[in-house]
Order: C-alpha cells, then sequence, then structure tokens
C-alpha cells in the first residue's frame, strides 16, 4: 500500500478489534489482515469466531458507516444481532431524483413515479441480489421532469434489494436518541484502543514480517490492552469498601 502523504509502496496490514460492550473493553477478538483486504468483508467471520469461541450471543452491533454493506447487515439481522451500522447515503453522487421518491406498491410489485407513472418489475439480478424495475422508454422520454429523473435512453431505473425489509428494519433501528449514544459509547470504548495499541504498544510498525507472526503480535498487543484492565479491575475491587 501507498503510504497517505505519498511515496513509495510499503508492505502494509490491517489491525481489527472487536470488543465487548461496557467500561472494562474486553477484546474479544484481534485479527490482522493484508493491507489489500477491505476491511468491512471479514465482520460476520470474526462475529462466527467470537460466538464460537467465548461462547457469547451478542444482541446489539454497533460499527460505522463503512461496515455498513448488505451483506453485513443481512448477515447481522438474521443472527438475531440488533445492528447500529449507517448505511451509506449515495444519493448525492447524483443530481437526480432519488428512489425514495417513489411510491412502492406492493399489491401490484411497482413503483409509482412522483407523476403518477407505473415502474413494473423489469428483471431480476441474482449475482448483485436485486430487483429492477423499469420505466416505459416512451412515457419516460416525453416526461416533462426527465432531465431531474434519468439521461438513461431506455428510462428511468430503480433497484430493489432482494433483503429490502430488513435493510428498512436497520434503517428503523436508528432512532436519534438510542443511535447517537450508541455511537458515541463506540467513540470512547472502541477508537481510543487503536490509539493505546500505536502510541503505548509501539503498534503503528510490525516488529516482525509475515501475514501469521504478525498476527501473534496482534494477539499478544490485545492480550497485554487486556491484563492492563484486569489489573485495573482489581485495583478497583479491593478499594472498594463493603458495609457490614
Amino acid at each position: 500500500m501507498r503510504p497517505s502523504g505519498g511515496g513509495s509502496a510499503v508492505l502494509g496490514y490491517r489491525d481489527h478489534y472487536i470488543l465487548d460492550g461496557g467500561n472494562s473493553r474486553i477484546i474479544l477478538c484481534a485479527l490482522v489482515t493484508p493491507a489489500f483486504v477491505i476491511e468491512n468483508t471479514i465482520l460476520l467471520d470474526t462475529i462466527h469466531w467470537i460466538r464460537s469461541r467465548w461462547q457469547v450471543n451478542p444482541k446489539l452491533a454497533v460499527w460505522d458507516a463503512k461496515f455498513g454493506t448488505i451483506p453485513n447487515i443481512v448477515g447481522l439481522e438474521k443472527e438475531g444481532i440488533k445492528t447500529y451500522i449507517t448505511i451509506p447515503d449515495l444519493r448525492s453522487r447524483k443530481s437526480f431524483y432519488p428512489s425514495d421518491v417513489f411510491k412502492v406498491d406492493a399489491d401490484q410489485n411497482r413503483y409509482i413515479c412522483p407523476l403518477g407513472q407505473p415502474f413494473p418489475l423489469f428483471s431480476r439480478r441474482s449475482t448483485e441480489e436485486n430487483y429492477v424495475y423499469r420505466a416505459k422508454v416512451e412515457t419516460c422520454n416525453i416526461c416533462p421532469v426527465k432531465p431531474e429523473c434519468t439521461d438513461s435512453k431506455s428510462g428511468r431505473h430503480n433497484f430493489r434489494s432482494f433483503h429490502q425489509e430488513i435493510l428498512d428494519q436497520t434503517a428503523a433501528n436508528r432512532q436519534p436518541e438510542e443511535y447517537q449514544k450508541a455511537m458515541r459509547k463506540r467513540g470512547v470504548w472502541v477508537e481510543p484502543l487503536f490509539g493505546e495499541a500505536k502510541q503505548f504498544h509501539r503498534l503503528r510498525c510490525f516488529r516482525l514480517r509475515g501475514l501469521l507472526k504478525v498476527n501473534i503480535e496482534g494477539v499478544m498487543t490485545a492480550a497485554g490492552q487486556n491484563l492492563k484492565r484486569l489489573i485495573n479491575f482489581k485495583h478497583t475491587e479491593q478499594d472498594r469498601v463493603f458495609p457490614n
């Protein structure tokens, strides 16, 4: 990978943590992957690993927007884990009408455009797990608001996921107060551990080389961080005064 400031490519890795929520901030999983591995692709595998290894059944998961992919959201919800994950808003990438201004007609399995024209189901894309709805070309091309809707010569297309109900449920989970509270906790529970590993445990640069060895180094660093919290917990317990 190339350094963010420029320069030649260097050997790089990504260090991933999964934490048990709470002030104790226990690291349940530490995994190091090559830098070219997209970090959101390992989420479900690490969740399955901690459930098997530690026999825990998490009820709530909090991640930032980079993990808000459809496979991750669907996989977590199917595991019975309520998710607080921001789904990236891609509407700003285009100046056309977003799909949420089109009404869904579930009975007829179609969309209705803002001017009342229907969008019937056009095709199913199994590899992408999407339904494709397309307006009639002759209707779309004479529409007075087409320049604001689409530049396609074949008419406006809307895409709907096979898992849209789960995505809608995840969006409903993001109630402003609960979601913001969870994200604030993530900011003070999770993120500082990476800074601690870099600053106090010299994890800005691995001393070893090779994927196996850097994983050993990453796990040992995470174990050291956990031991520090165990020692602090023991001291806190001893300092408590228990009335008779």
